[in-house]
């Protein structure tokens, strides 16, 4: 999917240029659309970390965080992990279906 070249142009202008060239908006649609790209794959993974398969603001939110420092795979809430263990033990599973499970969430 690509992005429409006069939102592109407008920030551009809205930036300060007087005029812009048709590749300077090619070459920062392209960035915009890659890191659109990044953020949503990240923002996927924190949803399929809280068990939604809806994407929320929040999972947006993380992943632009996250942008600047670690991916989601690097980032877990400790007391998350610490409650599915236990949740996972509650429910009769044994140290190996957990690990399971926790592979699962980083792919």
């Amino acid at each position: 999917m690509a992005i429409p070249k006069a939102p592109v142009k407008r920030i551009i202008q809205e930036a300060g240029a007087e005029r812009v060239s048709a590749d300077a908006v090619d070459a920062l649609a392209e960035y915009l659309e890659d890191y659109a790209e990044e953020v949503s794959k990240k923002a996927v993974v924190y949803a399929k970390y809280a068990n939604r398969k809806t994407v929320k603001e929040e999972d947006i939110a993380l992943a632009t965080d996250s942008q600047k420092s670690e991916s989601p795979e690097e980032k877990h809430n400790i007391l998350d992990v610490i409650k599915n263990v236990f949740d996972a033990a509650s429910e009769g599973k044994g140290i190996e279906d957990i690990i399971k499970s926790f592979k699962k969430m980083e792919k």
